[in-house]
Parts: structure tokens; sequence; C-alpha cells
């Protein structure tokens, strides 16, 4: 159980009045996010709410002749599971830890019974499904619309606004997956981003050099997600 002084970095916890925070403070446990880590499978019951303190979580879309495709991209600004708050929820894509960090971890059934007890829990639920649901819709059409090159660099950049930093560790192999490319598409253009100083990359490492130079080649789902996310935590005070 965190104690009183404990500075939340989820911005959903970090919202939260006390009264409404008590709620959820005796059964909040701290768990570590490792690269690689599933936190619930399509089609299994959720069993745990899970709050993003730092590191990112991808959304994966699998097909059955085992490809898949990442449909939305999570850090602290979201809520893993959220939609279990209103009743016995399935879960409709994979949650995968793409980059290490820490989270908070509730039981679905104390979540559920602490949002029944307020109202300011009950926004909470609807605005993290609302983030996570434009984000959805957004990456669905990005994927369908924009170039892969395009893609990549509005991946980087929405890595960066979770981050915080500009060093990003992460092998070609699971960026590939996470944009449904194969692995010398990804090279390629990485190769091409470096050329072209955005980049550094290294075998499973990133440095962004050129922040800016990465907004002009990405396309604007980056922008329209970074402006969607401050829209919602407006409204959380």
């Amino acid at each position: 159980m965190p104690g009183d002084s404990v500075a939340f970095k989820n911005l959903f916890l970090a919202s939260l009045p006390p009264r409404d925070l008590a709620l959820l403070r005796p059964t909040l446990q701290l768990i570590e996010l490792s690269q690689g880590d599933m936190l619930s499978e399509a089609g299994q019951r959720v069993s745990d709410v899970v709050f993003i303190e730092s590191g990112m979580v991808s959304l994966v879309a699998t097909m059955r002749n085992g490809s898949s495709i990442e449909v939305a991209t999570l850090g602290r600004e979201s809520i893993v599971g959220v939609l279990s708050a209103i009743g016995d929820h399935r879960s409709s894509a994979r949650a995968i830890v793409q980059i290490t960090g820490f989270a908070w971890k509730i039981r679905a059934s104390d979540f559920r019974a602490a949002v029944d007890k307020s109202p300011t829990l009950r926004n909470l639920v609807l605005l993290s499904s609302e983030l996570t649901t434009a984000q959805l819709q957004q990456i669905a059409a990005c994927n369908a619309l924009h170039s892969v090159e395009a893609r990549l660099c509005r991946w980087i950049l929405q890595v960066r606004d979770r981050i915080d930093g500009d060093v990003i560790a992460l092998t070609q192999d699971f960026l590939a997956q996470m944009l449904a490319v194969r692995r010398p598409t990804v090279t390629l253009i990485a190769q091409k981003l470096q050329t072209a100083g955005l980049i550094r990359y290294r075998r499973g490492r990133i440095v962004i050099t050129d922040r800016e130079g990465l907004e002009r080649l990405a396309c604007e789902c980056a922008g329209e997600i970074r402006s969607k996310t401050r829209q919602v935590l407006a409204e959380l005070g």
C-alpha cells in the first residue's frame, strides 16, 4: 500500500483528490514492468487494472496466422483494463510492455468497488476510456493510410512523449512487429533517418537527435493524439 507521501506519476492517479485516492490506496501494489511482459491477452477476462507510472505498453491486435500490429501506445496517461470498472470485462487486445518501467496494480474487483463509491472515479473511467478509444481510432486510420516512414516517425515521437527521454531501447524485430512490416523495411527507413541526422540507430537502441525533423516527416497522427491527450487531461481537474 503506498503511503500518503507518494507522488504518483500516472496522470490519472495524480489528479485524484485525497478522498477518492484513499479508496484505492489500500489495494494498490507497485509492480515492475519488464520488456515483453504480458499484462493481458485478447479474449481473457481482466483480473487487474494497471496504472502505468513509467515505461510504455502497447495494445496489439493479433491475427490467426500469428501476424500482429500495434493499435495503441500507452504511457503514464493511461490505465490498462479500466473498463473492468463497469463489469466483468474481457480484453479486446493483447497488452504487452514495450519499454521497461513501473506501474500500480489493483485487482479489478477492488477497483470496481471503489468506483461504485465515487463519482470522481467514475469520471476517471470515462475519460480514460475516451482517450484510449480516440487513440485506437487514430492509429487504425494511420496504419491504413500512411506510409511506413511516416508511421515510424509518429511512433518514435509517441514514445518520446511518454518516456521524456531521447534514448529508446528497442530491437528492430520488436519494432517491425509493432508496425506490421518486415525487419529489412525498418532497417532501411532507420538508415534513411540516420543519414538525414534525425536519429542515431544502433542494435537495440534509437537516439533522437532532431525532434523537429521527425515532426516534419511524421504524419499528423502524433499531433492529433497529443492534442486529444491534453484535452482529456484538462477535464480531470
